[in-house]
């Protein structure tokens, strides 16, 4: 079996991760920037490619700011592998992921449970059209495996989201050719909003099965708060699930240890926030988010995470101006309601928060970041 290794550095590639956390009112977000260099694993030749290619997995810590993650540790790296050698849209295959120590390549044994598994792995097609979240089983050692089905064949992005034990938390990315036809997706387009809300019908799914058929439907409602949304500015997304007629759904069951999760992307997949909502007992002042049409009164009317829904809120913060593409994910009745959304992040006006050539995002009056 060919191995082929794919260093993670900043010079090519910048992957934010922003996780919100519960003990911190408007939540907080852990940032690493990073680069997985895919020219290694060329889309014409996806056999030798796949069958097993190494992803270095860089760090930062929590805080509310971006970090160049190359001031931070390089402790650990990934070996992806599939059994079938050549994955191939349509047909079930089992990845395999190995996490080893960056310096020595032992396996890394022991990990953290964050938000209720030991590893989150996020998949989507590198056009957006297609999105999954799925949890490998740690089988010992190190190595995670998972029984994963792509739709189609064409080019995949993967993000794995671990933590060591007593270590900070990683996120790996690592880069997917799939044997097949791959059909040419649509052009991301921001949503149009209807009054104040972006809304979606969608399909509910077995977890880890999005492409099933024959869910209940759902209405998702989603409120980009404030409505202009801005680089480096603090911003809410307010997500409200309503049944097939509109009605808010209110006994909303806990996913993965929360209300929700969403995940979101640029377009072209450097930046990557993962977004969990923001727990009971947290503050909900939006008056510093810069947005005098901004709707309040929904703001009184939303119940805090692991009430039940309908509404569940979730706050970040874009490092870079442009398209993105935003997934909620909530839980009703044992299945996965997940909502897509196109949002465009404007530049950054006056006073706001801007970010730099390394990715680091400096608060409106604070001194310049040094590296």
């Amino acid at each position: 079996m060919k191995t082929l290794t794919n260093e993670v550095g900043a010079s090519s590639r910048r992957l934010i991760y922003g996780l919100g956390m519960a003990a911190v009112a408007l939540g907080a977000a852990l940032v690493v920037t990073g680069c997985n260099n895919s020219g290694s694993t060329p889309a014409a030749n996806s056999t030798a490619a796949n069958s097993a290619a190494e992803s270095a997995a860089k760090t930062g810590d929590h805080g509310d700011a971006a970090h160049d993650v190359e001031t931070h540790p390089h402790t650990t790296k990934i070996e992806f592998s599939t059994k079938s050698g050549a994955p191939t849209g349509g047909a079930e295959d089992v990845w395999t992921i190995k996490v080893l120590d960056a310096e020595s390549g032992a396996p890394v044994g022991d990990f953290e449970v964050v938000h209720d598994k030991l590893m989150h792995l996020i998949v989507v097609k590198k056009d957006l059209s297609w999105f999954n979240h799925l949890h490998p089983k740690h089988e010992g050692n190190g190595v995670f495996t998972v029984a994963a089905t792509l739709p189609s064949g064409g080019d995949f992005k993967l993000y794995a989201d671990y933590t060591p034990k007593g270590g900070e938390q990683e996120v790996a990315p690592h880069e997917l050719s799939v044997e097949g036809i791959s059909p040419i997706g649509s052009k991301l387009v921001a949503v149009k909003a209807t009054g104040a809300w972006l809304t979606k019908k969608v399909i509910a799914h077995p977890e880890g099965e999005p492409q099933a058929k024959g869910g209940a439907t759902y209405e998702v409602a989603l409120m980009p708060m404030p409505a202009k949304l801005e680089v480096g500015k603090d911003a809410m997304l307010h997500f409200q699930v309503r049944d097939a007629k509109g009605q808010p759904i209110k006994d909303l069951q806990p996913y993965l240890g929360a209300m929700g999760h969403a995940v979101i992307l640029s377009e072209d997949t450097k930046s990557f926030l993962h977004s969990h909502p923001m727990a009971e007992g947290e503050e909900h002042d939006m008056s510093k988010m810069g947005d005098d049409k901004m709707d309040m009164s929904k703001m009184k009317e939303s119940a805090p995470p692991k009430s039940g829904g309908p509404d569940v809120m979730f706050h970040t913060n874009f490092p870079t101006a442009g398209l993105y593409k935003a997934w909620g994910q909530f839980m009703h009745k044992g299945k996965i309601i997940t909502a897509p959304f196109v949002l465009n992040v404007g530049a950054a006006s006056g006073g706001a928060a801007k970010a730099g050539d390394d990715g680091h995002v400096d608060p409106p009056g604070s001194a310049p970041h040094a590296h």
